[in-house]
């Protein structure tokens, strides 16, 4: 990146001291042989006995597409900020229809909550450990690692790494402007000041590339900055920007030649929920989107 001006890099090292947050980054680890009650995506879900297993509107059983154990995460001491449940199991599940469950049209319910019909967020605030995987296997539902199913986006099951690293607003965030505006100010750049220009008009083509490569928030995510592939459902609905937090990001992920997790062409799948919400623990309202180029 030697042909990034000085102003550039200096509006660049600002964005990134004035959006660096920390955040649970999650790997995926094909060696690890998760549990039932394990973090983990795809494959046969923990489930509590005692509760009506999630469906579809039109009565099927949904499919886990991930799980955090809130147990594991808050030993390890990986709950950025406690910002999670304390304890638990907080749980994404989806349906294999074309569209993964996804609402385009963002239906809320007669209280203003996004419904959750072809999808679901379910937390369990105790995880109980002597549930055995025959049993709730039984139920029936979805399991990635039966089979490879074509309208899946998770190939199989996966057990999990995750660490605390630290992370920028990306180009796509409706917020990414504002946050522009102000590194521009802080770096002295003239144009951006007098001009207004946004930063697709004010960098160059290197410039540009060195955004990408040093801010751009792509993988799997938790309470991190969402990646998209093609734009941010809350840009132009004020009613949307209450879901401030990124509760959970799900990113195509085809490394080392295999195929893992497939969103369409290359997609990426993302979950929010409000402050208010994420504090009191109350996942009813979630805004679920995903997008492929």
């Amino acid at each position: 990146m030697n042909n990034v001006s000085k102003v550039e890099r200096k509006t660049i090292d600002e964005l990134k001291r004035i959006s660096a947050r920390q955040a649970v980054s999650i790997a995926i680890n094909p060696e690890k042989k998760p549990k039932i009650t394990d973090s983990k995506f795809g494959g046969a879900p923990y489930w509590d006995l005692s509760m009506d297993y999630p469906k579809a509107e039109d009565g099927s059983l949904l499919m886990l597409l991930a799980q955090i154990n809130l147990d594991e995460l808050n030993r390890e001491g990986k709950n950025v900020g406690d910002k999670l449940p304390q304890t638990g199991m907080l749980q994404f599940f989806i349906d294999l229809d074309d569209i993964y469950g996804m609402d385009f049209d963002y239906h809320a319910d007669h209280e203003g909550r996004l419904e959750q019909n072809n999808f679901r967020v379910v937390y369990h605030k105790k995880v109980d450990y002597t549930v055995s995987a025959e049993e709730i296997k039984a139920l029936g539902m979805p399991d990635s690692a039966k089979e490879e199913f074509e309208e899946s986006p998770v190939w199989g099951e996966y057990g999990l790494d995750m660490k605390i690293k630290e992370t920028y607003i990306g180009m796509d965030d409706y917020r990414f402007e504002e946050y522009f505006q102000q590194a521009a100010k802080a770096a002295g750049w003239k144009k951006v000041i007098e001009q207004k220009t946004g930063y697709y008009d004010s960098f160059s083509e290197e410039g540009i590339d060195a955004l990408f490569e040093e801010l751009e928030p792509s993988g799997h995510w938790m309470l991190g900055y969402p990646y998209f592939t093609q734009y941010d459902p809350r840009e132009d609905n004020s009613k949307m920007k209450k879901y401030s937090v990124q509760l959970f990001q799900m990113d195509s992920d085809y490394n080392d030649g295999n195929d893992y997790v497939l969103w369409g062409d290359a997609g990426v799948a993302n979950f929010f929920i409000s402050e208010e919400d994420l504090a009191n623990e109350d996942f009813r309202d979630v805004l679920y989107s995903w997008d492929c180029a």
